[in-house]
């Protein structure tokens, strides 16, 4: 296992832009860290690791917005779970300083972008109507606070278009800032009008049970037959689970098993070279048009085209 990065203080992260993130052994990686204004960040991953490896860091007052395309990782912030999933958005907000152990899980490509606004960033921006940001002052006078959500399209657009940005270094800055300040709005948003799901709104039971019933769907999704029968494996209504789980991540239970089959089935058949119908029954689709059908819906081409 490889120690890959330690950052430890706002002026470390600073740093990053001259120095980026090491490479782990047997990792295939690019970064970009671009401070958009100061005390604004925008960084983005994108590599692939054959083990696991350890990412140390430090957090400092800050609201962050994450948006995680693939990828998957366990962390524990003084015994706050702040690991991510694949297709996942996270909004965290934190008045101190906390270490942090994250462990980047292996065999599988990580890509996810994040906002990072800071208390320096308020104090120094002259931006018309400041009193917009109020909502991140405040979250950022508040004890740490996290919460998740699945990916929109919407984020899911900003944040390709961040890791795809031109090579052109004027361009690039363009695309960069633009996209930053899109993820800016969308954190405002969030943090303001409080549309994100809360899972620390549903008591503790409710909440952990809920968390175990997505890592189900996320690590198996094939198998889930039937909302019904999920809500049975963990002792509850199926009325119970979807409201549950549209309190905590602001989406329809549904909603999240089809996009997590249809990912599934996409990996399939980009990763493993799988037939479009081998990726489809393996997704737990019926029949291959069902699955071409919804794919196509999705990702706007039909699944055939990744094997060309």
């Amino acid at each position: 296992m490889d120690l890959v990065h330690r950052h430890i203080s706002l002026n470390e992260l600073r740093a990053l832009l001259d120095s980026p993130f090491a490479s782990a052994h047997g990792a295939d990686a690019r970064f970009h860290s671009v401070e958009v204004e100061a005390g604004l960040f925008l960084l983005a991953r994108e590599m692939s690791i054959d083990a696991p490896f350890l990412f140390e860091s430090e957090s400092f007052p800050a609201c962050t917005l994450s948006v995680v395309l693939d990828g998957a990782a366990t962390s524990q912030t003084r015994g706050v779970e702040a690991g991510f999933r694949p297709n996942e958005v996270w909004i965290a907000s934190d008045n101190d300083r906390r270490p942090c152990r994250t462990m980047l899980h292996g065999g599988q490509p990580v890509r996810t972008v994040e906002l990072v606004v800071t208390p320096e960033w308020l104090a120094a921006s002259s931006r018309p109507g400041s009193e917009a940001f109020d909502p991140l002052r405040a979250a950022m006078e508040r004890p740490l606070s996290i919460t998740r959500r699945p990916i929109d399209g919407h984020l899911r657009r900003i944040a390709w278009q961040v890791l795809q940005a031109p090579a052109t270094p004027g361009l690039a800055a363009l695309v960069l800032e633009s996209r930053a300040l899109d993820l800016l709005v969308a954190l405002v948003d969030a943090v303001g009008d409080g549309e994100t799901g809360n899972a620390d709104a549903l008591r503790s039971r409710d909440r952990d049970r809920i968390m175990a019933v997505r890592a189900r769907i996320d690590d198996h999704p094939a198998s889930i037959v039937s909302l019904t029968g999920l809500a049975e494996a963990f002792g509850m209504s199926a009325s119970k689970l979807k409201r549950d789980f549209f309190s905590a991540f602001a989406t329809c239970a549904g909603a999240y098993v089809n996009e997590r089959r249809l990912l599934l089935g996409r990996a399939l058949i980009e990763r493993e070279g799988l037939s479009v119908s081998e990726a489809s029954y393996r997704a737990g689709y019926g029949h291959p048009s069902n699955f071409s059908t919804a794919f196509r819906r999705r990702f706007g081409f039909a699944p055939s085209r990744l094997r060309r």
